[in-house]
């Protein structure tokens, strides 16, 4: 049936101004916090880079989840992403440390809205008796990007200079604009919505249990992208982008199967199969001594993490009204930023007193409660679906 197709025009431009987007923001984050010290700002400074990113990108999201009830959702894509390009010119001439954390902030903010709006937008373009299938394929704009955009921004700093690296990400952002402008998103329906409660917009709470999975497992995620290049360094693995590389293709290549499983059985078996293969890949991760290991716990994390995300987004988006997916979007990303941010910190500070191989064990658990929380509630779904 023609109104069954995933992969229309606008599906796919909206994917590749996603993957754009991803790709221009993500490469930055690597180099930022070594431009900051080159200013002679000090280790808070630094840290803030992250930091006042995150706060702009959680602040800003219940806003927008409010506004895309019943408004035109491409326009403020389209707003979004110009921001972003905008923010991100502005990055060579802030010689100030205190106007260029302030800009992080803005960046931070302009972040929040194109992923909400993005991600809304795609809700809106894919059927929903394939809401699962769509929505990982679309997810691989997201999780490819982030996982290859570092390596990119490391390879153009190292090869050229920070402001070339500032305009690839300039050129980028602006090719995503473009791709957006053929975009057809359904135009929203004018609701009556209760008045704006910040508080109650910052988080959805009919979507509080896939927001909680969501916080516990970018828990791994965070040790990976906070220490992996490190442990490589330690262990004298020369190749450690072979994880990055590895684990965006299985994570890619499983999607198809992925998404089909979660539409035909709901999200409990693929999530709990997917966490336990996340345990794993991050306890082979401790043990790898060369390159082989390293792929082993590529293509495990690849199948473990790079499936639960998308699933998890899904489960989210679905347990809401039409209207409310984007408030329900805005939750999962705003989760996805404490989990991440909270490992960082956390982990930070572990890695005082314990070695890394420890610390990407001690993580590994996180999946292990995920695998369990999901279980549970599979097993009270089974009660409620008997007790009708």
């Amino acid at each position: 049936m023609k109104n069954q197709r995933i992969f229309n025009k606008s599906f796919l431009f909206l994917f590749i101004s996603n993957f754009l987007v991803f790709i221009g923001f993500e490469m930055l984050l690597p180099i930022l916090p070594a431009y900051l010290l080159s200013m002679n700002a000090s280790s808070i400074q630094v840290g803030l880079v992250t930091s006042l990113f995150t706060i702009g990108a959680v602040l800003i999201r219940p806003f927008v989840g409010y506004y895309l009830i019943d408004n035109q959702r491409k326009s403020l894509a389209i707003c979004a992403s110009a921001a972003l390009m905008i923010i991100t010119m502005l990055y060579p001439f802030l010689n100030i440390i205190w106007l260029f954390l302030l800009l992080r902030l803005f960046h931070g903010a302009a972040w929040g809205v194109s992923t909400t709006a993005n991600s809304t937008i795609v809700v809106d373009l894919i059927p929903k008796t394939r809401l699962g299938e769509g929505m990982g394929y679309f997810s691989i704009s997201t999780t490819v990007g982030a996982i290859i955009a570092p390596s990119i921004g490391i390879l153009i700093y190292d090869s050229f200079s920070f402001d070339i690296l500032i305009w690839s990400s300039v050129v980028l952002s602006l090719l995503a604009v473009i791709a957006l402008q053929f975009v057809y998103s359904p135009t929203t329906l004018k609701r009556e919505k209760q008045p704006f409660r910040y508080m109650n917009m910052i988080f959805e709470k009919d979507v509080w249990f896939p927001a909680l999975l969501t916080v516990i497992t970018t828990l791994g995620f965070g040790a990976i992208i906070t220490f992996l290049i490190l442990f490589g360094k330690q262990k004298g693995l020369d190749h450690i982008f072979l994880f990055f590389l590895v684990n965006a293709t299985v994570a890619t290549l499983l999607r198809p199967f992925t998404g089909k499983w979660y539409d035909k059985k709901g999200p409990w078996s693929i999530i709990i199969l997917s966490a336990l293969l996340g345990f794993l890949s991050l306890v082979m991760l401790s043990f790898t001594t060369n390159d082989l290991h390293l792929i082993i716990a590529a293509i495990l994390f690849g199948a473990g993490y790079g499936t639960v995300m998308p699933c998890l987004q899904t489960w989210t988006v679905q347990m809401v009204s039409e209207e409310r997916s984007g408030a329900a979007n805005a939750t999962f990303f705003s989760s996805f930023d404490v989990g991440v941010g909270v490992s960082a910190f956390v982990l930070g500070f572990l890695a005082e007193w314990i070695s890394l191989e420890m610390i990407f064990r001690v993580i590994s658990l996180s999946f292990i409660v995920v695998a369990v929380l999901v279980y549970k509630d599979f097993l009270n779904e089974k009660k409620r679906y008997k007790s009708i």
